[in-house]
């Protein structure tokens, strides 16, 4: 933990400050262990360098995500980010260039180190899911300037007002308890000139075919995969992977909501075969992700969505994205941006 983290650390639901105590330094600077303390006495303990905000906080919501992001990774996936994520919400990369950014649900941690390489000055991931002590460490070493806090996002322990550069928070709120509660808690965070970075699963009902695919596919299958093993989740995974493969077979499945492939975008010379492995790498991941045992899952209408843009920021002139993020279908990877 760096000490610049140290400044902007707080307690998740008081916001009142924090003492270090029993403080481990490493020859960097940087604190490896102790404890913070709130004026309450409440002990936040920091662990191989990661504050720790989960004493009163479940954690067993998310262990589909510590165990998917441990397996599958993300850093395969980078092309995506930048094609999608990057894009269709920030045009290019040149956003992050020294710019202090909190990746919210930061999953493997993939996310966090693009953006430390693409310019960022700081980076803060924030992460309830035990992820944060394998893959995390994995794809976050040699980087001096990236910290990890392992807390739920829906209270975070940074300072309302610490943040002038982005609050990212990409395809994340939907797995929390409340749409709403996370996303003010997250914005609060934003200073003026600041801006927080969304986007949410979205409901997609509308017409008969859809309505059959979501409420009579989906949602019953869903809830019975996820309350499956992790090998079960992934063995469906990967068997509709391998049949997403099969012309006409495979388009069908994923239109009738059995698996999920989205767009998986071509690489420059890349060999056909290269292609397809990472179609099914794609399809194992998403479907995996679309089915998994994790807790929450909401999906927002249209109308949700723009009723909690409004309750954040009330002048639209401050929110990006919105006409394009609306849009049917919508770009893919894209996100709102709304600033401060």
């Amino acid at each position: 933990m760096t000490p610049d983290l140290l400044e902007m650390l707080c307690e998740p639901e008081t916001k009142a400050p924090l003492e270090l105590v029993d403080a481990v330094v490493d020859s960097h600077g940087d604190i490896r262990s102790g404890a913070l303390v709130s004026p309450g006495g409440r002990r936040y303990p920091i662990v191989n360098g990661i504050p720790r905000f989960v004493s009163e906080v479940r954690t067993d919501t998310v262990e589909s995500f510590g165990d998917e992001w441990n397996y599958f990774n993300f850093t395969d996936f980078k092309i995506h980010w930048l094609r999608h994520t990057v894009a269709n919400t920030f045009g290019s990369t040149d956003v992050f260039k020294d710019k202090l950014i909190v990746d919210a649900g930061g999953g493997s941690g993939a996310q966090t180190r693009w953006f430390a390489e693409y310019g960022a000055r700081h980076v803060i991931m924030m992460d309830l899911s035990h992820s944060v002590d394998d893959v995390v460490q994995r794809n976050l070493r040699g980087l001096d300037n990236v910290d990890v806090i392992q807390c739920s996002i829906d209270t975070p322990p940074l300072r309302d007002g610490c943040v002038d550069g982005i609050v990212y928070c990409h395809n994340v709120i939907q797995h929390t308890p409340s749409v709403e509660k996370t996303a003010h808690a997250l914005y609060a965070l934003t200073a003026p000139g600041g801006e927080f970075v969304f986007n949410c699963y979205r409901l997609n009902d509308q017409g008969p075919l859809r309505w059959v695919r979501f409420h009579l596919v989906y949602k019953p299958l869903r809830a019975v995969l996820s309350k499956m093993p992790f090998p079960v989740i992934l063995a469906y995974a990967r068997m509709m992977a391998a049949l997403r493969l099969v012309p006409l077979l495979g388009l069908f499945l994923e239109k009738s909501g059995f698996c999920v492939q989205g767009d998986v975008p071509r690489v420059e010379n890349e060999g056909r075969w290269t292609h397809i492995r990472r179609r099914f790498r794609a399809t194992s991941l998403n479907t995996f992700d679309g089915f998994g045992s994790h807790k929450y899952q909401h999906h927002k209408s249209d109308q949700e969505l723009r009723d909690l843009l409004q309750s954040l920021q009330p002048d639209t002139s401050k929110i990006l994205n919105a006409d394009r993020f609306f849009t049917r279908p919508p770009p893919i990877g894209g996100a709102l941006r709304v600033f401060r």
